[in-house]
């Protein structure tokens, strides 16, 4: 942490989806990684609770206090504030990187979301939010501040990232990233893949990703006969390949569908910052907070969730050649600004100071 001279971190993970891997913690100190340890993760909504007890016995195992605690999500927060409780970590930050008025379409278990997230969020030292809108809509939810609060956004490993010109890109291929849910929208580049392919023949839509609308998403590209210019290359662990591939295409996708209970409404989307770190343009609907600098930075263009509008977008980009080359230094500009060292840098300088003032 900020000012020791052998500094130890703890970093913890879960699966986000049921199936999606192990939990594992691997802790770090001044001479590189100490100790590294998996579980398996369990299933159904017990694993929530399970997820909640192996940090804190985690934490509490390593045989010594940390400054801080860090949490990616609410309940993970109420295992940082037991931790602080028990004097094992100094102060706690819920990094909030999603948040959705109706979260459940059980009422009971949205009730329970919104009680939990309400704790976390009173109880922790700081909130982290990756948007404005988070903050607002938790005032109009609880109608009082909780902790105090800085906007946090989605990085990217910009510096990483082996960007290419134009020139040596795909120059007729699109990209889509992420989990195909029907929300995300990708159905409706599929639709526009006729119009987009009766100007440019040799376009192709490259679907990097997997969830449970892709059998659907597959059926569609065979209805309109698509043949080998939709390709569904799965998901894939490896984000330096996935990131290759994104900057090797011409044009990004980010069709969201508009929803105004949409969690995407108040998130960062990650792909968005993936796209705009490879340096590639992205075509979007006005559907996460983002997308209006996207528009206005030059790095993109926001169209309706209409296919013919999607379709008039992406080519209006691959017929010209200049525009499209000036979009994707526009893109990379943008990206830079996002470097994951950058973002936590100035995030714990502001902690800090926020936290030696309480």
């Amino acid at each position: 942490m900020p000012g020791r001279q052998d500094p130890n971190l703890l970093f913890l993970a879960h699966p986000l989806y049921e199936g999606g891997g192990e939990s594992y913690f691997r802790r770090h100190g001044g001479s590189g990684l100490v100790r590294e340890q998996g579980l398996d993760s369990a299933k159904g909504l017990f694993r929530y609770a399970r997820e909640v007890a192996i940090t804190v016995r985690w934490v509490a195992c390593q045989g010594l206090p940390f400054d801080g605690f860090i949490a990616a999500d609410s309940l993970l927060a109420v295992a940082g504030i037991w931790l602080r409780w028990r004097g094992r970590v100094g102060w706690v930050v819920l990094y909030t990187q999603d948040f959705v008025p109706r979260r459940f379409g059980n009422r009971l278990l949205n009730w329970l979301y919104h009680r939990i997230d309400r704790f976390a969020a009173s109880r922790a030292s700081l909130v982290w939010n990756v948007s404005a809108e988070i903050d607002a809509a938790r005032r109009r939810r609880d109608g009082r501040a909780g902790a105090p609060s800085l906007i946090v956004p989605i990085g990217v490993n910009f510096d990483r990232i082996k960007r290419v010109p134009l020139s040596q890109a795909k120059q007729t291929q699109l990209v889509f990233t992420g989990h195909l849910l029907e929300k995300q929208g990708l159905q409706l580049a599929i639709e526009a893949m006729p119009a987009i392919l009766s100007r440019v023949p040799e376009a192709t839509l490259l679907v990097i990703g997997d969830g449970p609308y892709r059998a659907e998403l597959e059926r569609l590209v065979q209805r309109l006969d698509l043949g080998g210019a939709v390709q569904f290359a799965g998901f894939t662990r490896d984000h330096e390949a996935l990131e290759r591939d994104v900057a090797q295409s011409a044009l990004a996708l980010a069709p969201y569908r508009p929803d105004p209970l949409s969690f995407t409404r108040f998130a960062d989307p990650t792909k968005i910052k993936t796209y705009l770190g490879c340096g590639v343009p992205i075509v979007l609907t006005d559907v996460p907070s983002i997308a209006a600098t996207v528009m206005s930075a030059g790095a993109g263009m926001i169209v309706a969730y209409e296919a013919g509008a999607l379709a008039d977008g992406v080519i209006g980009y691959l017929i010209d050649s200049e525009r499209l080359a000036a979009a994707r230094e526009a893109a990379a500009l943008l990206g830079s600004k996002f470097e994951w060292s950058r973002i936590f840098s100035e995030a714990m300088a502001e902690t800090d100071r926020m936290l030696a003032e309480q």
